[in-house]
C-alpha cells in the first residue's frame, strides 16, 4: 500500500497542468529538505567538537537534553501550520474493494517520511552515537552503548509522538475540535510531567533509566491508535465506532441509497470537515449580529429611508442560503465519485444539495425567530418571507453560480482562510442577485417589500424542479467536458 501510494502521487505529479512549474517547485523544496537534513546530520555528528569550539565551558550533552524538547515543541507548532497529511493519494482506493485498515496504515506510513521527521532525527542519531558515548566513558565502555541507544530510541519515540499527535490534529480538528485540543494539549502536559519527574528525560534515560522510555511507548501506542482511527474517519465518511453501529437503529443513508445518500454525506461534512462547517457558523452568526444590530436601535418600530430594518430581516436568512449554496455542490469527497456513478446519481446529488441549503435556511430561520420575538415581535412574520425568499430566489442562484467555479473544494484540506476555493462566478451571482433585487425591494418600500420578496420566492420555489433538472444536466455536460480533456491529457 506504502508503494503504491508513492506511485499515485508521482503519476498525479507527472500528469498535472504547469508541469513545469511544479517541477521547479519541487525541485526547490526537494534541495531545501536535503540541505536542512545533511546539516543536521553533520552537526549532530560535530557537535561535541563545535560546543567546545564555541564555548569550551559548557555541556555539550547538557545543552540538547535541556532544549531538545522545547525545540520538538515549536517543531510541531511548524508542523500543524505548513505539514499536511498525504489523503489525496489515498482516494483512488476508496472506491476500491481494498481493506480500509491497509489504506489508513498505508497513509500513516506514507506520512512518516517528511523532513519535519528527519531532520530531528538525523541530529540526535548521530549525536546520541558520538556525544552522548564521549560523555558516558568512550566508545569502549558497555554502558556508553547503553546510554546511546537509550537516548536514540527516546529521540525516535519523542518525534513519532509528535508526528502522530499532529496527524490526530488534522484529521480530528474538524470534527472533535475541543476534545481535540485537550487531547494534544493533555499529551504534551504528560510529556512535560513526564520530563519534570525524571529530572531531564533525556539525561535520565543516559543514566540508565528505562521507565522514562516504558511511559513514552505507552504515549506513542495511545495516540497512534488515535491517529489510526483519525485517518479512518477521515478518508471514510461513513466510518461510525462500534459502538456507534449497535447504537444506530436501521440502515444509514449510505445502505438506503437514493437522496438520503447524498443528505447524509452533506450531514457527515458539516459535522466532520472543518471548512463546511466553519461556512455554516460564519453565515448563522453574521445573520444572527446582524438582525440584533438593526432591531436594537430599531425597537420601537421601522424605520424610515430606502433600507428599513424590514428589508434586512428579509434577508435574515439569506447568508446561509448564499453561502451553503454556493459551496453545496463543489463539496469533493471520495464517496461523490462512487455515488454520482449510479443511475440518476447526479439528479439526486443535485437534490440533496438544494435539500442540504432547505434544511440549513430552516434552521436558520428557527434561530431568527429568538431575537425578533425578543426585541420587535410584531415582525416575526418577516422570517418566514426571508425563507420565502430565501429558498426561491437566493439559493438558486448560489446552487447556479457555483457550478462557475474553476474546480471543486477538496474538503480534506485545510483552508486556514477560503481563498482557494473562492468563486468569482458564485459571488457574482449570488452578490449580483441580492444587490439587483434588493434595490427593487427597496424602492417598493417596507410595505410592499416584503410582499414582492414572498412573491419572488414563491415563484422560484414552484419553478424549483424545472431549475433543479437544468442544472443537473449543466453538471453532467461539465463532467463530460472534464473526462474528455482528462483522457486527451493521458
Amino acid at each position: 500500500m506504502f508503494l503504491s501510494l508513492l506511485r499515485l502521487q508521482s503519476l498525479a505529479f507527472w500528469r498535472a497542468p504547469y508541469l513545469g512549474g511544479r517541477i521547479a517547485l519541487a525541485l526547490v523544496k526537494g534541495a531545501g529538505a536535503l540541505y536542512a537534513i545533511a546539516s543536521a546530520l553533520i552537526i549532530g555528528f560535530v557537535w561535541p567538537d563545535l560546543v567546545g569550539v564555541v564555548s569550551p565551558e559548557a555541556d555539550a550533552v547538557g545543552l540538547v537534553e535541556t532544549w531538545f524538547l522545547p525545540a520538538l515543541a515549536v517543531l510541531m507548532g511548524v508542523r500543524f501550520v505548513f505539514q499536511e497529511v498525504p489523503t489525496r493519494g489515498a482516494t483512488a482506493f476508496l472506491l476500491l474493494p481494498v481493506s480500509r485498515r491497509r489504506v489508513a496504515s498505508g497513509v500513516l506510513a506514507r506520512s512518516l517520511p517528511t523532513p519535519l521527521n528527519l531532520a530531528p532525527l538525523a541530529f540526535m542519531l548521530p549525536f546520541a552515537v558520538r556525544a552522548v558515548q564521549m560523555a558516558s566513558g568512550g566508545p569502549d565502555s558497555a554502558s556508553a552503548a547503553g546510554a546511546a541507544w537509550g537516548v536514540g530510541v527516546a529521540a525516535v519515540l519523542l518525534v513519532a509522538l509528535s508526528h502522530f499527535l499532529f496527524v490526530v490534529w488534522k484529521t480530528q480538528s474538524g470534527a472533535r475540535p475541543l476534545a481535540t485540543v485537550l487531547g494534544v494539549a493533555g499529551t504534551v502536559g504528560a510529556v512535560a510531567l513526564l520530563d519534570l519527574a525524571a529530572g531531564g528525560l533525556l539525561a535520565s534515560v543516559r543514566a540508565g533509566a528505562l521507565w522514562p522510555l516504558a511511559v513514552l511507548g505507552v504515549l506513542l501506542a495511545a495516540i497512534g491508535a488515535a491517529a489510526y482511527r483519525g485517518l479512518v474517519a477521515s478518508l471514510y465518511l461513513d466510518h461510525r465506532s462500534q459502538r456507534k453501529r449497535k447504537k444506530a437503529s436501521g440502515a444509514s443513508g449510505f445502505a438506503r441509497g437514493g437522496v438520503r445518500d447524498w443528505l447524509d454525506l452533506n450531514g457527515v461534512l458539516l459535522r466532520r470537515t472543518t471548512f463546511p462547517r466553519g461556512i455554516a457558523v460564519n453565515a448563522v452568526l453574521v445573520s444572527l449580529g446582524l438582525t440584533v444590530l438593526v432591531l436594537i436601535p430599531d425597537s420601537g418600530g421601522f424605520t424610515g429611508g430606502l433600507f428599513t430594518s424590514s428589508l434586512v430581516l428579509v434577508f435574515s436568512t439569506g447568508a446561509l442560503a448564499g453561502s451553503l449554496g454556493q459551496y453545496a455542490l463543489p463539496f469533493a469527497s471520495g464517496y461523490f465519485d462512487r455515488l454520482l456513478t449510479l443511475p440518476g446519481g447526479i439528479e439526486r446529488f443535485v437534490r440533496a444539495a438544494a435539500g442540504t441549503v432547505v434544511l440549513g435556511t430552516l434552521g436558520i430561520g428557527a434561530l431568527q425567530v429568538i431575537p425578533v420575538l425578543i426585541l420587535a415581535p410584531g415582525s416575526v412574520w418577516l422570517i418566514g418571507v426571508s425563507i420565502l425568499f430565501s429558498l426561491g430566489v437566493l439559493a438558486p442562484s448560489a446552487l447556479w453560480g457555483s457550478t462557475l467555479g474553476p474546480k471543486p473544494v477538496d474538503v480534506s484540506e485545510r483552508l486556514a482562510f477560503n481563498y482557494k476555493a473562492q468563486s468569482f462566478g458564485a459571488q457574482f451571482a449570488v452578490g449580483g442577485t441580492a444587490v439587483l433585487v434588493g434595490g427593487l425591494l427597496a424602492l417598493a418600500g417596507p410595505t410592499w417589500g416584503p410582499a414582492v420578496a414572498a412573491l419572488l420566492g414563491t415563484a422560484g420555489i414552484a419553478l424549483a424542479p424545472l431549475w433543479l433538472r437544468a442544472l443537473a444536466r449543466r453538471i453532467r455536460r461539465q463532467r463530460h467536458v472534464i473526462s474528455a480533456r482528462f483522457r486527451g491529457a493521458l
